[in-house]
């Protein structure tokens, strides 16, 4: 079996309100769904981050995996290497890692239905095919009479909601938005109102905080039992002076996200968690390396997710299950956006979702949802989550911002 083409679209989904976070407002999600053809008729699926930049790299990268055989996966991923090799390669550097991950996600999907298995057993399998998910809150615009959360009441209203909704029995709150005494306040309202049944409870600023101002606050969450406090400050000198002087774990998807910088973390003892996203890191076997090192320094791993659609997150469903370190549950933007390009779009049950049984990723492009959301993405382009030119012209974000 060959590689012996590859169709990549760009679309765009809406989210149902804006979400706020310390470097902008996230309108919604650009994206790029790849199928990557064989010469037996199996189509494989991918997902990735960018819109039409990140086609033209995907065009660039053809001779990378174009002729292969699916089953020389590893020979694909030790291709796209070269590009982490020289700083003479730094403008295409972090592109390619995206276009990595999507190509080897299709991949996989190939080999899962060449063999029809679903991709946890290709990968090793499965003590539980169920995956726990927190709600993932964020401070929101009002759009259509949805959203408008800017206070402490609200982010507990909003939470409440996610909960009978999905079943929920934990929270990421999105901070680094308003200053930091109404967000601990916003803090201590989730903790005060659910109590013993908020089970995981963590709070995101973004890299927005100073250092100093980091310890003062994370000292006082600490009597709200906080799983962790991800990226209060940005880069990994900052992170080791807060650790230094606070308990609750500190976790980062910003200051690590490449595996030199591994090394720097665990001397400097900067983190307890490190959030890997597939697409940061070049794919799934990236990854899978990523959490065999974080094993051997006992670093926590969960996954960062970024607005993942359908085909990602069944790719990352498969990760987590099949990766047995994994020591914290998933949180998402998928409850909160308005739409997808798989046939079978998933729906939160008892706080998680299931992997699907399948072959491959396990789940089926809907090619009219695609056109959709493709004929979408010429209307919006590329969404820019930094900056806020609608409500705030003229801002512009800094770190530290508080």
């Amino acid at each position: 079996m060959k590689i012996i083409d590859v169709k990549a679209t760009p679309v765009y989904v809406e989210m149902e309100a804006p979400l706020l976070w310390s470097m902008g407002v996230e309108h919604g999600t650009t994206r790029t769904i790849i199928q990557l053809f064989t010469d037996e008729g199996i189509v494989g699926l991918g997902e990735t981050y960018g819109g039409a930049e990140m086609v033209r790299r995907i065009e660039e990268a053809r001779p990378l995996f174009i002729g292969l055989d699916p089953f020389e996966l590893q020979s694909m991923v030790q291709h796209f290497e070269v590009f982490k090799v020289t700083s003479e390669q730094m403008a295409r550097a972090a592109e390619m890692k995206f276009v990595s991950a999507g190509i080897e996600m299709a991949i996989w999907d190939i080999l899962g239905n060449a063999l029809n298995k679903p991709l946890y057993k290709l990968l090793g399998g499965a003590n539980s095919t169920f995956v726990p998910f927190v709600a993932y809150v964020f401070y929101r615009y009002e759009k259509n009479g949805i959203g408008g959360e800017t206070t402490p009441d609200d982010i507990v209203r909003r939470y409440g909601e996610l909960v009978e909704r999905c079943g929920f029995e934990g929270v990421k709150l999105k901070g680094g938005v308003f200053p930091p005494e109404e967000e601990w306040r916003a803090v201590r309202g989730l903790r005060e109102t659910f109590g013993d049944d908020l089970k995981y409870l963590r709070f995101d600023p973004n890299q927005a905080w100073s250092t100093e101002t980091s310890i003062r606050y994370i000292n006082r969450m600490e009597q709200f039992d906080l799983e962790y406090v991800e990226d209060p400050t940005w880069d990994l000198h900052g992170l080791s002076l807060v650790r230094e002087d606070v308990r609750i774990p500190i976790a980062t998807n910003q200051a690590v996200i490449s595996l030199p910088q591994i090394a720097p973390a665990v001397r400097l003892r900067a983190i307890d968690v490190l959030l890997l996203d597939m697409y940061f890191w070049g794919g799934i076997s990236q990854a899978k390396k990523v959490a065999a090192i974080c094993e051997t320094f006992n670093l926590g791993v969960a996954i960062h997710s970024d607005r993942d659609l359908g085909i990602g997150t069944a790719a990352a469903l498969h990760f987590w299950a099949s990766t047995p370190t994994m020591s914290h549950s998933y949180d998402t933007h998928y409850h909160d956006q308005v739409g997808d390009v798989i046939t079978e779009p998933f729906v939160f049950k008892n706080g998680g979702l299931c992997v699907p049984e399948g072959p491959g990723l396990g789940v089926t492009l809907d090619e009219d949802r695609l056109a959709y959301h493709a004929k979408q993405y010429l209307e919006h382009g590329d969404d820019v989550e930094f900056f806020d030119p609608k409500q705030r012209p003229g801002w512009v974000p800094h770190l530290p911002l508080f």
